[in-house]
């Protein structure tokens, strides 16, 4: 079976970080964009992938297995830095930094900035996320950030406080996806009670 993740792994690692016994059974394990993984999964050279299911995946089988819950990450010299929570109002008329065209975390970010009246900061872009924590440490500004990117991607930086977002907070869903004609659905399925029991 080949099994490959979106580029920024953070999900890829939090998920297998629980889960060694699996990643021991994997042929292939690899990260790269999400775009890129959907038409190798087209072309069979992949059978399974774990993406965000928001991103545009065309035709393909999906099975969702978490919901991945946005923070919003900030200077701690910000004017929200002292809060315990936020909500999307909150962030009306900021200007949020953004990973590069390409990422599907950008276009899921975007998305928030929408629902929530915050626009993209446009001089600065980042290729990572880590990147992205970087500037919000060199207080450039303000970010989102998925909840399962925190223990890989986000160092304890005194310099930026991680705010959760109150309930309903914004948030993508991470799950499996294989080709509809693919005649391993059922091993995929047991694969995924192994991830998410």
């Amino acid at each position: 079976m080949a099994l490959l993740f979106p580029a920024h792994g953070a999900v890829t690692k939090a998920i297998l970080i629980s889960s060694v016994s699996v990643a021991h059974a994997l042929s292939l394990f690899e990260v790269d964009l999400t775009h890129r993984l959907l038409e190798m999964l087209s072309h069979g050279k992949l059978d399974l992938l774990l993406v965000v299911l928001e991103a545009d995946l065309g035709n393909v089988s999906t099975l969702a297995l978490t919901a991945d819950p946005f923070v919003l990450a900030v200077p701690a010299w910000h004017r929200l830095a002292k809060r315990k929570r936020v909500t999307e109002a909150d962030i009306a008329g900021e200007q949020v930094l953004l990973l590069d065209d390409g990422h599907c975390l950008r276009d899921q970010a975007l998305s928030v900035c929408h629902t929530s009246g915050a626009g993209e900061m446009g001089d600065f872009r980042a290729s990572s996320l880590n990147t992205l924590i970087q500037m919000v440490a060199g207080g450039i500004g303000i970010t989102l950030l998925p909840r399962l990117s925190l223990e890989v991607e986000a160092p304890q930086l005194s310099q930026i406080v991680i705010l959760p977002f109150r309930k309903p907070a914004p948030s993508r869903t991470i799950g499996l996806v294989w080709r509809t004609t693919s005649p391993r659905a059922h091993e995929f399925q047991l694969l995924a009670k192994l991830l998410v029991p």
